[in-house]
């Protein structure tokens, strides 16, 4: 029978392929656009930030949490972004202009992981989040108007 173990010496040839320095403290998570165009980092900064992939260079800063961002997401359309934070709170970007649109509390403890709905086909949109409080917590938005 073969093996589907990668073999390690396919490895060695891999090169790190550049270093992007931005945040002033520890980054915790990141993801990708849809388009593979943008990374977007979250950091014990309190910021979140937004890069393009090819060049590495920051394209803007996303402000307004008061403690280090665990998670955050992307949707599959690229017209939002969530971050999560040990602030407690949700906040949500447009992912075009990257303004504030909604700033969404009901965790009583450290956001944990934050997730926007994949589909595109459902007209119920939904951000889902976690949170050291035990509780998941569904946020519904209207693709329409981005509104919660």
């Amino acid at each position: 029978m073969a093996s589907l173990l990668i073999q390690p010496i396919n490895f060695t040839k891999m090169k790190k392929h550049t270093v992007i320095l931005g945040h002033l403290a520890p980054v915790f998570c990141l993801s990708f656009d849809s388009t593979g165009q943008r990374i977007i980092t979250g950091a014990d900064d309190d910021l979140a930030k937004i890069w393009c992939s090819r060049t590495g260079q920051l394209v803007t800063t996303l402000r307004g949490h008061h403690a280090e961002i665990t998670d955050l997401s992307v949707s599959w359309d690229n017209t939002l972004i969530a971050t999560g934070s040990l602030d407690k709170l949700v906040r949500v970007w447009c992912g075009h202009t990257s303004a504030p649109l909604a700033v969404l509390s009901g965790h009583s403890g450290h956001i944990t992981s934050v997730q926007l709905s994949p589909s595109p086909d459902d007209d119920s949109k939904y951000i889902a989040t976690t949170a050291k409080d035990g509780c998941l917590l569904f946020w519904k938005w209207d693709p329409t108007t981005l509104k919660f």
